[in-house]
C-alpha cells in the first residue's frame, strides 16, 4: 500500500500539483530577494520568488475591495481565499493567515490589490527595483 501512495505523489507532483508535499517554511536566507507591494486599498503585502512560484508572506495586507474591471477567474479565486481562510479579514483590509504560494507574480499581485495587475512590474525590492528589472 505504501508503495501505491508512493506512485499517486510522484505522479500529482509531476502533474504540477503540491497537495501531498509538505507545507514551507519560510527561513529567512541572506541571498533570497523580498519583493513589496504598497496600494490603495490597505494594500502592503510582502513575497518572495521561489521555484515553485510566488510566496506572499503571512499577515501581508490585501485591498479590502477589487475593481469591476478585475478578471472574473481572479475574483473567485480570491473569493476561494477567502472562503477557505487563506484571506483574513481586517477591519480595513484583507490579511493572509499563513505563507501562500501562487503560480505567478501577477496573480499574486492581482489578488493583493484587488485589480489587474503585472507582478514583474508591481513588486519591487527595497532599493525600488522591479521584479522585472531584477531577473534581468
Amino acid at each position: 500500500m505504501e508503495e501505491f501512495i508512493e506512485y499517486i505523489k510522484l505522479l500529482v507532483n509531476t502533474l504540477g500539483h503540491k497537495v501531498f508535499e509538505e507545507k514551507r517554511e519560510f527561513k529567512t536566507k541572506q541571498n533570497q530577494e523580498s519583493f513589496f507591494i504598497k496600494a490603495a486599498g490597505g494594500a502592503e503585502s510582502q513575497g518572495e520568488l521561489t521555484s515553485d512560484g510566488f510566496v506572499v508572506f503571512k499577515n501581508s495586507k490585501v485591498a479590502s475591495t477589487v475593481v469591476n474591471s478585475m478578471t472574473s477567474n481572479l475574483i473567485l479565486f480570491r473569493q476561494k481565499l477567502i472562503d477557505e481562510g487563506v484571506l483574513v479579514e481586517k477591519e480595513e483590509y484583507f490579511e493572509f493567515s499563513d505563507d501562500y504560494i501562487f503560480s505567478s507574480p501577477s496573480t499574486a499581485a492581482s489578488i493583493v490589490m484587488g485589480r489587474n495587475a503585472n507582478g514583474l512590474t508591481e513588486w519591487k525590492n527595497l532599493e525600488g527595483k522591479t521584479l522585472k528589472e531584477f531577473e534581468s
